[in-house]
């Protein structure tokens, strides 16, 4: 048995041999990764981990890496450095660059997620000039990692989870932490008990060091917790060179309070603002100076956002074209701007579509973010851009050449005015035929009555809503009232408008005046809500200063009579009706 116990181990033994052999590069990479024949490395290194909560939520974690050796030591010229943190919070990762940290504009290569030699850690590699450090020299670079979704609500704070220290594939002599709070933020406590651990240090800093922590603070009601989903950003160049761009977000609230408005950063001589949700316009304020400053402007929602509710809303505005537009020649035109700017937080998906003037022609971009498609149509072009987990530290700018020839402006009114022509040829030829009758179908008077009903419950059903959101701008009434009544106010609202869709439909399918009838009060409709638009613009305007108080007048008098009118079409027509009624 013995004998034969020991035949049988021989190929387990041959086996642990060879799987040793082939570990001892990686076994040596490991032990020696700043260090050369087996002797400690003389190359000493100093971290300053800087952590920074951003408004909005984002963490931005600056490690700053110091290596340098004493007099009279030689080191071997350095060609990279690892650096990274405990894998947890790979998830959370939204974009990382290195940089030399004397001179900003010197960015480093740097490869991701390389590992540091031992499992639980996230690494990156960083790629040094070389530099040669010898005889006392040494060379400061900073490795920058911007997080999303670190900062989360508690019960009665905000809690910052976060790596306490960098992670490195070896020891560091000296480690100084600080953690930077949004403006006016009160710190409360952290994993470390009652010490606060805003400014730490750690002498030394072991290699593969995994320190997750936690910290607490207050916050002002002025910081945001947000997470915005998506930015939509459209750019239309038209055939008389304007300049026309809409953006739409995405958000939610994260935060502690309710959030009733949203600050947008705008490009330069951004003017025109407007803003609009899924149900109609927005009031909108902003500083619309000149062509050479930039615009902010503050979206105030339909309704308060509360903690973890999402909104979807759009900007419209548009750009000064000399600002952004170039000519070079007769037919070459270069537009250059931003994909998006002056923004703290991360947007998880972020499309930019640049639609060309009809009957231009894309020919090339240069930027550091290439396209991700090229639409040509049969008049126009497309360029769009799609990007993810975009930070405010990325280089968004770019810029497109197409061609256009400045005749083509000319050609639209062209083509409708052979188009118009054709139309009225048909039409002379149409009416010397005879007409054919179209049938009329009766429409039973419980259609009519229902119809008429309908209208006039949901026009008090609008007046009712109108009424409760003044009180509740002048505070009339209270927050959880208002919620109410209009959630009430809605839903009766959306029943009758789907009753009213199928009465339309029944009265359409009749023909004749009943159709005419339908047609003539949605126009109606139509030209009210294009009045309550144009009010609304017109008093943005006014308090902007925009216009002289003669002009606003005149404009509401204009705006009313045209309201008047289209009441009193609507009032018309419901009164043929009920006489067909009777």
């Amino acid at each position: 048995m013995v004998f034969g116990l020991r035949v049988s181990l021989k190929p387990f033994l041959l086996s642990i041999f060879v799987l040793t052999l082939l570990s001892l590069p990686f076994l040596g990479f490991v032990a020696t990764a700043g260090a050369e024949d087996g002797n400690p490395s003389p190359v000493n290194i100093h971290v300053n981990h800087i952590v920074q909560v951003l408004n909005g939520g984002s963490v931005v974690i600056n490690d700053t890496v110091s290596l340098s050796t004493n007099p009279e030591e030689e080191a071997s010229p350095l060609h990279n450095f690892s650096i990274g943190f405990p894998l947890k919070y790979r998830s959370n990762l939204d974009y990382c660059f290195a940089y030399n940290a004397s001179s900003h504009d010197e960015q480093l290569g740097l490869d991701l997620d390389v590992g540091l030699g031992k499992f639980g850690f996230y690494g990156v590699s960083v790629e040094l000039p070389p530099v040669d450090i010898s005889e006392g020299g040494s060379y400061n670079f900073t490795v920058t990692f911007i997080f999303s979704n670190l900062v989360s609500l508690t019960e009665d704070s905000y809690n910052l989870s976060f790596p306490l220290y960098p992670s490195l594939a070896e020891e560091a002599s000296v480690c100084n932490v600080t953690v930077t709070l949004p403006s006016g933020a009160q710190y409360v406590n952290s994993s470390y008990g009652s010490s606060q651990i805003l400014n730490h240090t750690k002498s030394p800093l072991e290699g593969f060091t995994e320190m997750p922590a936690w910290l607490k603070f207050d916050a002002p009601a002025s910081f945001l917790l947000i997470n915005v989903h998506a930015i939509r950003r459209e750019v239309t160049l038209d055939e008389t060179g304007q300049v026309h761009l809409s953006d739409s977000y995405r958000i939610t609230n994260r935060g502690e309070n309710d959030l009733s408005n949203f600050q947008v950063h705008l490009p330069r001589g951004a003017y025109g603002v407007s803003a609009r949700d899924t149900i109609g316009d927005l009031s909108v304020t902003s500083n619309e100076e000149n062509a050479t400053t930039y615009t902010d402007a503050t979206v105030t929602f339909r309704n308060p956002l509360e903690t973890g509710e999402e909104v979807e809303f759009m900007v419209a505005y548009r750009l000064p074209r000399e600002n952004y537009v170039l000519q070079r020649g007769w037919w070459d035109f270069n537009l250059t701007l931003s994909l998006f700017e002056r923004f703290e937080w991360t947007i998880k998906e972020l499309t930019v579509t640049v639609t060309l003037p009809q009957g231009a022609e894309f020919v090339s971009e240069s930027s550091s973010v290439k396209p991700s498609a090229v639409q040509k149509g049969a008049f126009q072009e497309k360029v769009t851009f799609t990007l993810y987990n975009v930070t405010h530290f990325q280089d968004l700018h770019f810029s497109i050449t197409y061609r256009h020839l400045v005749f083509w402006a000319s050609f639209r009114p062209t083509l409708w005015t052979g188009a118009l022509a054709i139309a009225a040829c048909a039409a002379a030829l149409l009416r010397r035929a005879p007409k054919p009758t179209a049938p009329v179908i009766p429409v039973p008077s419980d259609v009519l009555r229902g119809f008429v009903d309908a209208y006039e419950e949901r026009r008090k059903v609008l007046s009712e809503l109108e009424s409760v959101e003044q009180q509740a701008q002048k505070r009339r009434i209270s927050r959880s009232r208002y919620k109410v009544r209009r959630r009430t106010l809605e839903g009766r609202l959306s029943t009758l408008s789907r009753d009213l869709t199928g009465l339309r439909e029944r009265m359409r399918r009749a023909g004749g005046s009943y159709a005419d009838m339908v047609e003539r009060i949605e126009v109606a409709e139509t030209q009210l809500e294009e009045v309550k638009a144009g009010i609304q613009r017109i008093e943005a305007r006014y308090r902007r200063r925009e216009i002289s108080s003669e002009a606003h007048r005149k404009l509401l008098e204009e705006y009313h009579r045209r309201r008047d009118g289209a009441e009193n079409t609507i009032e018309g027509l419901l009164l043929r009706l009920r006489e067909e009624i009777r």
